[in-house]
């Protein structure tokens, strides 16, 4: 048989296609995990960043705003010679 995944948007909903399901004597389960589908590249790059981070290998605040903000102008700067 085929399953079918529900993502009730709040706790009244939830509540109410529990009590139809029940109702209809329809078995199912519930869970309060999300599954959540991460790409392979996605997943070096989260392994990366934790190897960073297990190195102590961070930026701060500053020191990533200021990167941004220089990577930025350097693109700005090279739009604006073209």
């Amino acid at each position: 048989m085929e399953t079918i995944t529900i993502t009730p948007q709040n706790k009244r909903q939830s509540n109410v296609i529990k009590a139809v399901l029940r109702g209809m004597k329809v078995n199912f389960t519930t869970s309060d995990e999300v599954e959540v589908e991460v790409s392979a590249a996605e997943m070096d790059a989260i392994r990366a960043g934790l190897e960073a981070a297990d190195n102590n290998e961070f930026y701060t605040e500053e020191e990533a705003n200021m990167l941004f903000h220089e990577a930025i102008y350097k693109m700005d700067k090279a739009g604006n010679q073209g």
